[in-house]
């Protein structure tokens, strides 16, 4: 029993190390993760997030499953989640001296041309983080903007990643492949738990196709995560950052003449979003995340796979935010 503990861990350990990204690695990100080239041609912010919703194939996929009456218990999990928002949005602190610079921020963006409720509040806190919901609820900390020193560029691409996700609907994609994720991988999550505990009772405690030390390592992770995950709820794959990250730095390139400054805005608060990114697991670090915007930045030749994938019309008129207020459906 213990070599085979033995063995696992060195093998979770071989399969959780960082590495840096390959070339060829950080060339596969860009050609999945980057716009359609209809998008590089927006000629506004506003028309850059709808082209974007429209020519991406991912998005394509939510939306469909979206305006569809299936995935239900997935739609309710972000409902439920949003809860925790709505909690959140009602109680934080916030700075009333930077509300002007927050709508100057929304509007500026061009993200109400796909969700006139979307709104970002600057909250009265001293941590530095950038968050956002599915419902177009964004949230930026007082202590973030302490840091860059109040600098309207760099806040503003920073908005863009957070922006993305929400374009996307990156959360419910994320929600809806870490469920299949899970049913596929149900047995090594208990084996790893009762591995790692040195747990030598199996079957005999079983409840419900789930051991309780599996559940008394999700609650105690549950209780130690309170606080962040009534404010940091929304999880993403790997991918997703990345492509949030390539979508900011196209639409700094739109509206500031470069995606450099959202490299820039990168390398300001790098270990700050790192530290509110630990809490995701295999998310990227931000070394790896300047490395393939760099990466594009040097080599315009690598273009994104998808040349055209409009999203038909039936879908555009059938899909809806489902987290936005009735009237705006």
């Amino acid at each position: 029993m213990k070599r085979l503990i033995s063995i696992f861990l060195l093998l979770t350990a071989f399969m959780t190390a960082k590495a840096e990204l390959s070339e060829k690695a950080i060339r596969d990100i860009i050609i999945k993760c980057d716009v359609a080239d209809t998008v590089l041609q927006a000629p506004d912010a506003p028309t850059f997030w709808q082209l974007l919703r429209h020519t991406n194939p991912e998005f394509r996929k939510t939306a469909k499953s979206l305006a569809s009456s299936g995935d239900r218990d997935i739609k309710r999990e972000l409902i439920n989640e949003l809860s925790n928002c709505d909690q959140y949005f009602r109680t934080v602190p916030t700075a009333p001296d930077l509300y002007d610079l927050s709508e100057h921020i929304v509007e500026s963006s061009g993200i109400r041309a796909i969700s006139p409720t979307a709104t970002l509040t600057i909250t009265d806190e001293s941590d530095i983080a950038v968050f956002g919901y599915p419902n177009g609820y964004l949230f930026m900390t007082g202590g973030l903007h302490k840091a860059v020193t109040g600098d309207t560029t760099v806040l503003r691409s920073l908005f863009a990643a957070e922006a993305a996700h929400y374009a996307l609907q990156h959360a419910y994609a994320h929600n809806k492949y870490e469920k299949k994720r899970r049913n596929r991988h149900r047995f090594w999550r208990i084996f790893g738990a009762v591995a790692l505990t040195g747990a030598s009772v199996l079957a005999d405690n079983a409840t419900d196709g789930y051991f309780p030390v599996e559940l008394g390592l999700m609650a105690a992770t549950a209780i130690a995560a309170t606080d962040v995950a009534i404010r940091y709820p929304m999880r993403y794959t790997p991918m997703q950052i990345y492509e949030a990250d390539i979508v900011a730095y196209r639409y700094c390139q739109l509206a500031f003449g470069s995606g450099l400054h959202y490299i820039m805005a990168l390398r300001l608060v790098g270990n700050d979003l790192d530290a509110s990114a630990a809490m995701m697991a295999n998310a990227p670090t931000v070394a790896d995340r300047i490395s393939v915007l760099q990466y594009l930045d040097t080599h315009p030749e690598i273009r994104s796979r998808v040349k055209s994938c409009n999203l038909r019309p039936k879908y555009i008129k059938k899909y809806f935010d489902p987290f936005l207020p009735s009237n705006y459906r």
